[in-house]
């Protein structure tokens, strides 16, 4: 995810808020009024992005699903609250709305130093209340780390684990499908060699 900036000083609308979103050079986020411009992101964390797409987006398809990068905006709360996630999958047959997502299934938010804090907690139980989302990543961009959440069947709960070794898959049973560590951090090089993702 990008690095955030400072705020809006004033309240907007929705119609607003939409209003700015098609004439904005740069994308904003909107909570409760308040506009949250999101700039350009390094290249790594679009680079991991992109690895999930390319890695899940036709196998995804083929099963009744699409999936977009960050420049597609989530409805978190109707009125209220507008994301634009790293990654976002829905049910093909859930989209109504050319403009929105409105039913992800699973999001990823690539973390930075700024927005992580963010992305761990306000974005977390917004994301998490959504009824449709059975799975939420954070992706680390700086390590091969992965923090992944995935929904308790028929539950509201979510269960946690950490994937940190190369070759483990991150199972998503919704679509019969996985992905590994080193398919997301592919072409990838860390500071410490230890730490780099072979290819």
């Amino acid at each position: 995810m990008s690095d955030l900036v400072e705020v809006s000083a004033r309240i907007y609308s929705v119609e607003e808020y939409f209003e700015i979103e098609n004439h904005s050079e740069i994308r904003h986020e909107f909570e409760d009024g308040i506009l949250i411009p999101m700039p350009g992101e390094t290249l790594d964390a679009n680079e991991i992005a992109q690895n999930f797409i390319s890695t899940l987006q036709k196998i995804l398809r083929k099963k009744g699903f699409r999936m977009f990068g960050h420049d597609v905006r989530t409805i978190v709360r109707e009125r209220r609250i507008y994301r634009y996630p790293d990654v976002v999958v829905s049910a093909s047959d859930t989209i109504k709305d050319i403009r929105h997502v409105t039913e992800p299934v699973l999001i990823v938010e690539v973390l930075s130093e700024s927005t992580e804090e963010v992305d761990r907690n306000k974005k977390f139980r917004q994301y998490t209340a959504l009824p449709s989302l059975q799975y939420y990543l954070m992706v680390h961009q700086d390590t091969a780390l992965v923090e992944f959440y995935r929904r308790k069947e028929a539950t509201s709960t979510f269960e946690f684990n950490f994937i940190d070794e190369h070759n483990d898959k991150i199972e998503f049973p919704l679509f019969d499908t996985f992905i590994t560590l080193e398919d997301i951090y592919e072409g990838i090089q860390f500071n410490s060699v230890e730490e780099e993702v072979k290819e």
